[in-house]
């Protein structure tokens, strides 16, 4: 927490500093400078009652915000997994840095009007949800909870949430929408092989998701050091449910890659990925009246049935994984409702 600044404090200690000087020894100023140092002021406001992490919530109705659920996670789950999920990118500056993004933003309070009765719900893409706090795309839930993608499905119709899943997911799109009793969102890691990104949309588009939000700066490694320190605190062998010999055998786990021939790839990233492969992903999209809008790709066109989101991170969109600055670009199918967010970018 950001201390106070004392002039007066300040001052002193400068004065103290100098009357230590070989220049003044003998005087009676030499003599300020062995004196006792000044108490140091508390910041203000003092954080009276801070997250005691040694006393954690036995259940979600105990937590008073979503960082209580994080000290538990670091108990119930290997050191591993949980460092991969609470990792930023190098030293967690991506983590500070949502945070602080996210505290430049209000809620703005009217005042006399009547709030008696509170509607949170919203529409997207031509969606109507009881609130508009999205479940962003992580990957690999079966890695932190049994229940995997299926139970945050369920989770999010509790709630009513519109939830995103990932390519890198533990769980189908058509078992999660099952989960979730309506349609979802998918999130697309593109590779540098078209035909990989093709087999996804169209598998994506047929298990019923009604948008995709494509990530556009997965282009090189990540440096996740928290994620490799606490890996290196886990005593499990990785190798014992973690295939890496190949970029198949990785990802055999995972529903959406299969059928993919992913010969030739090395990674997931995408580092080839230009505006021409977007119109050739948004093209591979069919429409429920066999008619493809123009999403618009950008400002300069100004037209755009396209969403250019920057938040990880959520924490509301949060990538909260890795809290890195995830872009994606979002595209869908002709819902009326998107038209309400033209020329958003």
């Amino acid at each position: 927490m950001t201390q106070i600044i004392d002039k007066a404090t300040n001052r002193r200690c400068f004065i103290k500093w100098l009357a230590g000087s070989p220049l003044f020894v003998g005087t009676s100023f030499s003599s300020f400078a062995q004196t006792g140092a000044v108490p140091e002021l508390r910041p203000d406001p003092y954080v009276w009652a801070p997250r005691d992490y040694q006393h954690l919530i036995s259940s979600p109705q105990e937590a008073l915000d979503v960082f209580d659920f994080e000290p538990v996670m670091h108990k119930n789950v290997p050191p591993a997994h949980f460092g991969y999920m609470a990792s930023g990118v190098d030293d967690d500056v991506t983590l500070r840095a949502n945070r602080e993004g996210f505290l430049k933003f209000q809620l703005r309070p009217r005042r006399l009007i009547d709030v008696s009765k509170i509607d949170m719900s919203t529409e997207i893409l031509g969606q109507k949800y009881n609130t508009p706090i999205i479940i962003a795309p992580t990957g690999g839930h079966r890695g932190y909870h049994p229940d995997g993608e299926e139970g945050v499905a369920r989770a999010a119709k509790a709630g009513d949430h519109l939830m995103i899943l990932s390519t890198q997911a533990t769980a189908s799109v058509s078992d999660v929408i099952a989960a979730r009793g309506r349609p979802i969102w998918s999130q697309l890691y593109a590779t540098n092989k078209f035909e990989v990104a093709k087999h996804h949309i169209q598998s994506m588009e047929r298990q019923g998701s009604i948008a995709v939000a494509v990530t556009v700066d997965r282009v090189g490694e990540r440096n996740q050091e928290t994620a490799l320190r606490m890996r290196a605190l886990d005593s499990r062998q990785c190798s014992g449910c973690h295939d890496r010999s190949n970029l198949t055998a990785a990802n055999r786990d995972k529903p959406m890659y299969e059928g993919a021939d992913l010969a030739g790839l090395k990674n997931i990233q995408s580092s080839a990925l230009t505006w021409d492969d977007v119109r050739r992903l948004r093209d591979l999209t069919k429409m429920e009246n066999g008619h493809q809008r123009d999403i618009g790709l950008g400002r300069r066109q100004n037209s755009s049935r396209c969403w250019h989101r920057r938040h990880h991170r959520l924490k509301s969109w949060r990538s909260r994984r890795r809290g890195g600055t995830l872009h994606h670009r979002v595209f869908a199918r002709d819902h009326p409702g998107i038209r309400q967010h033209a020329g958003a970018d």
